[in-house]
């Protein structure tokens, strides 16, 4: 994917593992209004030896306008734009030698809809998926996505009064993963809004230590993102 349109050319922050001796990776994608150094602090929840994590910023802290029901050509240029910014993250982690299925992918609102639709648009094996507060685009969340996703472990989230994504929208995108070959888990948590839990942060935390040999435990408090 060439860089171009409005999320050309914006920073990529890193954090964790050196290059020089990282063996695994988590893309880290922010939500609307965030950035990317604020959101690497969620990666002190699921450390673990030998992980580095990527985060790109998108352009104007936002990734796309509009709502998730729109059809994804109703996103263009900034979806088409935010995809290619996203595979240079995955470019960095292929620079220090991690393939794909060594890398874990974990965003939040806007930014777990660019990781699902990255994912769903460019199928093979992950090191896994997590979509907290996101889904694909589109009105049944799904479209026309094909392909095999060889088993790769994905997990969707969110709250059942979450005022931005409704659960029906996790339903059907876990519905278009599992069409897809992946392995998923989809929850709907009462009384979360929009927000992060650590039920999702402990589904986090067996996703990386999954590519990083490591199985992880993570508490049940509820912690409020942006």
């Amino acid at each position: 994917m060439a860089a171009e349109g409005p999320h050309a050319d914006q920073p990529i922050e890193t954090a964790g593992a050196p290059l020089a001796v990282a063996d695994a990776a988590v893309v880290m994608l922010h939500g609307r209004g965030d950035s990317p150094r604020n959101f690497l602090r969620l990666t002190d929840e699921f450390h673990h030896r030998g992980v580095l994590a990527i985060a790109p910023e998108a352009a104007g802290r936002a990734w796309y306008p509009g709502p998730l029901e729109e059809p994804r050509e109703n996103k263009e240029p900034w979806l088409s734009s935010a995809l290619a910014l996203v595979n240079r993250a995955v470019d960095v982690a292929a620079d220090a030698g991690i393939p794909p299925e060594r890398v874990v992918f974990v965003g939040f609102s806007q930014g777990g809809s660019i990781a699902a639709e990255y994912v769903a648009s460019q199928p093979r094996r992950y090191g896994g998926l997590a979509v907290l507060a996101g889904s694909l685009f589109g009105p049944d969340a799904g479209g026309d996505h094909g392909g095999d996703l060889d088993g790769t472990p994905v997990f969707l989230g969110c709250g059942a009064d979450d005022p931005h994504v409704d659960a029906d929208r996790i339903r059907g995108s876990a519905a278009t993963f599992r069409r897809l070959g992946a392995d998923v888990t989809d929850r709907v948590y009462d009384g979360l809004g929009h927000s992060i839990n650590d039920d999702e942060i402990a589904a986090i935390d067996r996703l990386v230590g999954g590519v990083a040999g490591i199985s992880g435990v993570a508490g049940d408090d509820t912690r409020d993102e942006s």
